[in-house]
Order: structure tokens, then C-alpha cells, then sequence
């Protein structure tokens, strides 16, 4: 099977699962192994250079799929925080920081509205949740309180494109992801084509 099969394969049962209310399978197959091919999750956290002893929000973790990609990258004297606003995948997320003895990552059971992140991060990821937001101008001016000075705000989300992706609302364009979070009150600092699916954008407070 391609990747670009694999991903659209991808896409379409995981919304199947959405759409029948089938959380924990939905998060246990975007968690499958599989997805490394055309998620290029490696590649991702690379181009963050993230330094160690860093603190990282992952907003919209779901079931931990980049959540362990960025607790290596911050190594033992960071932390990241697994910030999910349902249950079942902080619950998984759980398990498996039992199952892979990882002591560095902290689930946060979030508000729609609030991430009730403790302490200020140093980054916020967030991959194929941008359009799941509903009112992110807002969200991402809140979100500004809990990111350091020279804090840095990393979206993947899925391009607009296709049945599953542009029919459903599963996904949002890059231009449109920009212009809302200048509104916020972000500039533009790192715009990545590495994901066929998925726009890359890095972004930084203004003045910062």
C-alpha cells in the first residue's frame, strides 16, 4: 500500500470511528505504528529542535501518538504536559507511561477553552486539532499566558483537500491558520513542507 493510500485510508477510519463514537479504537489506530509513514513523526519533532530539559504542552495529545516522540526530545529534566480534553485518551496515556516507565510526561485533563497548563512552556504542539478549535483567535490569545517569552506555537493540521478531509471539516488551510493566529497576536517564524497531507506552520509571539 502507498503512503498517500495509507494516509487517506487512515483519515477516512478514523473519522468512521469519530463518527460512531468509537474513541478508543479511533486513538488506539491513530497510535498504530503505520501512521510513522507518511506522519513522519521523527522528522517533526527534528525540525523543533527542541533543548533538552524543556517544557512542552502537546495540545490535543489524544492517545500519546506524538507525546513520546517529545517526552525523548526533552529528556529527563523536561516535561511534557498531555493535554487532552477527553478521558479515554488521557487514559491511555496513561497506561502507556506505566508500560514505557516514562516519568516526564504529565496528562492534563483541559477545558475546550482552557489547556490548565501549571507553568509557562517553552513550546505548544498541536498536530490535526487546529480545526477542531472553535474559537481559536481566542484560545490562542488565552494561550499566550502560558508560553514563555520566547516560546514558540508548532500546528500540523490536515490540508483541506479530499472527501474525508474537506467534505467533513477535517482540516483547515495553511493561510487560513496563519491569518488567525496573527490575529492572536503570532507571527510567522517557520513554514515546513515535509507532510503531503498535513501544512507544518512554527509560530512566535509578536515582538517577541
Amino acid at each position: 500500500m502507498t503512503t498517500s493510500l495509507q494516509r487517506r485510508t487512515a483519515i477516512a477510519l478514523m473519522t468512521c470511528l469519530w463518527l460512531a463514537g468509537c474513541a478508543k479504537l479511533a486513538y488506539q489506530h491513530m497510535n498504530d505504528a503505520s501512521r510513522d509513514a507518511w506522519q513522519k513523526p521523527k522528522d517533526v519533532v527534528e525540525k523543533l529542535a527542541i533543548v533538552p530539559g524543556a517544557r512542552v504542552a502537546d495540545i490535543g495529545a489524544g492517545g500519546g501518538y506524538f507525546t513520546w516522540y517529545l517526552a525523548q526530545a526533552v529528556g529527563p529534566n523536561g516535561t511534557v504536559y498531555a493535554v487532552e480534553i477527553d478521558k479515554t485518551g488521557l487514559d491511555i496515556i496513561r497506561k502507556e507511561m506505566q508500560a514505557r516507565s516514562v516519568k516526564n510526561v504529565m496528562p492534563i485533563h483541559a477545558a475546550p477553552m482552557d489547556p490548565k497548563l501549571p507553568d509557562a512552556v517553552d513550546l505548544v504542539f498541536s498536530c490535526d486539532t487546529y480545526h477542531h478549535m472553535k474559537d481559536r483567535v481566542l484560545y490562542f490569545q488565552s494561550l499566550a499566558r502560558n508560553l514563555k517569552a520566547d516560546g514558540r506555537v508548532a500546528i500540523l493540521d490536515f490540508h483541506p483537500h479530499g472527501f474525508f478531509s474537506g467534505l467533513l471539516g477535517h482540516g483547515s488551510a495553511a493561510e487560513e491558520v496563519r491569518r488567525e493566529m496573527e490575529a492572536a497576536g503570532y507571527r510567522r517564524i517557520a513554514d515546513f513542507d515535509i507532510i503531503e497531507s498535513q501544512h507544518f506552520q512554527v509560530f512566535s509571539r509578536s515582538g517577541s
